[in-house]
């Protein structure tokens, strides 16, 4: 008895480990058959007057062999994906050059594998919150898609997944991506996509450089032209030196009649000199002469004497 209540007892455990595995299962894109109207395991299809309506939750299925509504390929120019499904499959709109417009749900998070590959016609892509990853090649060759507006935070850019498209991707300006990102994005790009904020500025290029650039090249312009009209009063520069020239001339008459009068004083000196010389040489020889007279007289006047006394 005891045996048989144990026994009894684990399989119990054993079907309740089983319900948590399939309860957590992750629903992922598959190609099983489905019944007619499914393109998902809860996503059904429909198709009336060139809408392509989607409507359900989860995942969608991948069609490498093509999708259920293939029939309708020439005919679909608007695919409505309703709130719910989380994921586009891969190659579900390949080639469908009549699509123009794709209007996806709040809850879509990916697009898979070339899902919207060389699709022509589509020009604007509006993509929700959630939206989280451009699966690979997913919208390339897209040549006339110029705008992606994103309302969510960075997603994850596969490879390929916007090559050929030259458009402009808008992120929300209350939630700015990363600098680095976007310049990562743009060099793999080579410069064929550009990131704007929502309001439509890039907040990453500062608006005054360009301004700054013209301005240099507007300076110039104006220097050349003004610099004519500055020109002709340097040509009146020639009449100064001859207002200096003339000055020397006026006064060099004045100068000359001075040196003169100098030269014409300086010989006045020495003939005075020579009159007041000439005056008192003779005064001088008489003077001479008068001693010579007075010593001759003493000389011999005192020799007489002597001889008298001496007789």
């Amino acid at each position: 008895m005891k045996h048989r209540i144990f026994t009894v007892f684990l399989a119990v455990l054993m079907l309740l480990g089983t319900i948590p595995a399939a309860a957590t299962e992750v629903t992922e894109p598959t190609n099983v058959p489905r019944e007619p109207g499914y393109c998902g395991e809860a996503i059904m299809w429909s198709f009336d007057s060139g809408t392509l309506t989607l409507t359900g939750a989860g995942a969608m299925d991948d069609f490498p062999e093509g999708a259920p509504w293939e029939v309708h390929k020439d005919e679909i120019e608007t695919v409505i994906i309703s709130g719910g499904i989380t994921y586009v499959g891969a190659y579900s709109f390949r080639d469908y050059d009549k699509l123009k417009d794709v209007q996806f749900g709040d809850d879509v998070y990916e697009i898979g594998e070339k899902a919207f590959f060389s699709c022509d016609g589509l020009t604007v892509i509006h993509l929700p919150e959630s939206f989280k990853v451009f699966g690979p090649s997913c919208f390339m060759g897209c040549t006339k898609l110029t705008e992606f507006h994103c309302e969510g935070r960075f997603p994850s850019f596969r490879l390929n997944c916007l090559w050929d498209t030259y458009a402009k991707i808008y992120f929300p300006a209350n939630k700015p991506w990363s600098v680095e990102l976007i310049q990562e994005l743009e060099e793999n790009f080579h410069g064929r996509i550009e990131f704007l904020a929502s309001d439509g500025t890039d907040p990453y290029v500062p608006t005054e450089a360009p301004e700054e650039t013209e301005e240099p090249t507007e300076a110039p312009t104006q220097e050349v032209t003004e610099a004519p009209t500055t020109e002709p009063p340097v040509t009146e520069a020639p009449t100064d030196p001859i207002v200096i020239t003339t000055a020397p001339t006026e006064e060099a008459p004045v100068e000359a009649p001075t040196e003169v009068i100098e030269e014409t004083q300086a010989p006045t000196e020495p003939e005075a000199e020579e009159k007041g010389g000439g005056s008192k040489a003779p005064f001088i020889i008489l003077g001479v002469v008068a001693l010579f007279l007075i010593g001759g007289t003493i000389v011999f006047g005192g020799g007489r004497k002597k001889g008298k006394y001496s007789r």
